[in-house]
């Protein structure tokens, strides 16, 4: 059985979904008298803008982590966050989006920030700025979790992540350990709604729920680490109305279960920290 449900999640991650899977699955996990946790995560916030200001309203007291790039960031950013949670938005933090989402590998190459391109102290130089940057900005808001841009970051950069403060890592896909280095605490996300290389849209219903059913199915099966949340990842900047739609749809379809099954998780639940 065991591997006839491994090979369904398998399915799932490549292929679709609908949201009958999705509450068959919560299912699973309720009657096993277990919540499946899910945690949101959205990425490239720098400022106040129309489009964060409809996520921030979009998420209407579901936690939402905003991963924040520290040299573009603003004022207003903490700004627009401290006025929506002053009026009962819910847990918004911030967590630390690379340092200027530069690319640094050479043409031909996958982009990367955070590569062995340039020396490793540099590199760390400019997340422990960025880090103070950021506290400064966004004060109690602020987490000292790092989420590489596009997902990817050296073995040698995040080794050294402790050194300088950090104490969570999130990239894309299930993680490979909870503490790439001592002391930090990987928590990834494992759907992706947009479709970035048709147009940057959303990746569509089927995709995205085949996205959430794979990885929940495979935390239940014990396929991949069954304590670390299931993520959702969107992008405020570049979202179109249908992504919204389906994340309207998705916290509704959770929230209505009243528990059953399934629980939104703040960052500071997903990576262990210290209230």
């Amino acid at each position: 059985m065991a591997d006839l449900l491994n090979d369904r999640a398998a399915a799932l991650a490549t292929n679709s979904a609908d949201w009958h899977d999705l509450h068959e699955e919560l299912d699973r996990w309720a009657h096993m008298n277990r919540a499946a946790t899910l945690w949101w995560r959205d990425d490239d916030a720098a400022t106040a803008t129309p489009a964060l200001d409809r996520l921030l309203a979009l998420a209407d007291g579901t936690p939402l982590a905003l991963a924040a790039i520290p040299a573009a960031a603003s004022p207003t950013l903490a700004a627009a966050i401290s006025a929506r949670t002053a009026g009962g938005g819910g847990a918004v933090t911030v967590l630390q989006h690379g340092w200027a989402h530069a690319n640094h590998a050479p043409d031909g190459s996958r982009k990367m920030e955070l590569g062995t391109h340039r020396p490793t102290a540099a590199v760390l130089a400019e997340l422990s700025a960025g880090c103070a940057k950021l506290a400064d900005l966004c004060g109690a808001a602020f987490r000292a979790v790092l989420t590489p841009p596009w997902n990817r970051i050296a073995d040698a950069v995040a080794a050294r992540l402790g050194d300088i403060g950090f104490r969570g890592l999130s990239t894309l896909g299930p993680r490979r350990a909870a503490e790439p280095s001592p002391g930090v605490v990987q928590v990834n996300v494992h759907a992706d709604l947009i479709d970035w290389r048709q147009g940057r849209r959303f990746a569509g219903t089927g995709t995205a729920l085949g996205r959430i059913v794979a990885h929940l199915a495979a935390r239940r099966t014990g396929a991949a680490d069954p304590a670390e949340p299931t993520g959702i990842l969107t992008h405020h900047l570049v979202q179109d109305e249908a992504t919204d739609r389906f994340v309207a749809r998705l916290l509704a379809a959770t929230r209505a279960r009243g528990g059953a099954g399934v629980r939104w998780v703040t960052v500071d639940e997903a990576f262990g920290l210290a209230p």
